[in-house]
């Protein structure tokens, strides 16, 4: 009997082992949790006030280099709380320090880049994308959202069906929900059906100032002052 009860044991604790090796949710949760110092360091400090309100631009490495990315509004404060390598699952375990605690009234964001890299699907990146809209508008029913579209690379430029993929089903999202803009930066980066090599620094896959200028271009009209 004894013998019984612990072999059945042994089987369930095996399974449970094997079971959350391979559950997703522990694997991402895992990859969040090696940027919690970046994200202390990234948010130390006290939280600003503003009487225009706050602006919030975020997501990975991509905007964490956007240097002057301040520069785009001249009423508004723009907060740049992007950290390299950060995934949409990344961002929503880390919400609340690097978004909701400024109330912003604006929120951009750049995820998906490095989701689809890392093998994610489509459906998977915008159960985790819808789950940071959410959250966002349960703080506040104003805020708006603005989706930078996952931007092309010469280093992954294998993958674009699977950036166009995600891209053009953020565009259906936000053409249903006025709290919701597109930023197609993905487009303009484009000559010919190719990526423009010219817009990146020797990794291919960051930008140099020539890839920011694009950006620029197409997300300064959308800040709200």
């Amino acid at each position: 009997m004894f013998r019984s009860i612990f072999n059945t044991l042994v089987v369930f604790f095996s399974f449970s082992v094997v079971f959350a090796q391979n559950d997703p949710q522990s694997t991402f949760l895992k990859q969040a949790e090696t940027f919690a110092e970046e994200v202390a360091a990234i948010t130390e400090g006290p939280v600003p006030t503003w009487d225009t309100g706050i602006i919030v631009f975020t997501g990975s490495s991509s905007v964490r280099l956007w240097r002057d990315a301040g520069l785009l509004s001249k009423g508004s404060p723009i907060i740049n709380t992007g950290f390299g390598g950060s995934t949409a699952f990344g961002l929503n375990h880390y919400l609340e320090d690097l978004v909701l605690r400024y109330d912003p009234k604006q929120v951009f964001i750049y995820e998906g880049d490095n989701d689809i890299a890392a093998g994610r699907d489509t459906r998977t990146i915008l159960e985790h994308l819808d789950t940071i809209f959410t959250r966002i508008w349960e703080h506040n029913p104003g805020t708006e959202i603005v989706y930078i579209a996952a931007k092309p690379s010469p280093l992954r430029w294998e993958l674009r069906k699977e950036y166009e993929a995600l891209n053009k089903a953020i565009e259906r999202r936000a053409k249903k929900e006025d709290r919701l803009v597109f930023a197609d930066v993905y487009s303009p980066m484009l000559e010919k059906g190719q990526v423009r090599r010219d817009l990146f620094v020797e990794d291919r896959l960051h930008m140099n100032r020539k890839g920011y200028a694009i950006w620029s271009e197409v997300i300064r009209p959308l800040v709200m002052e």
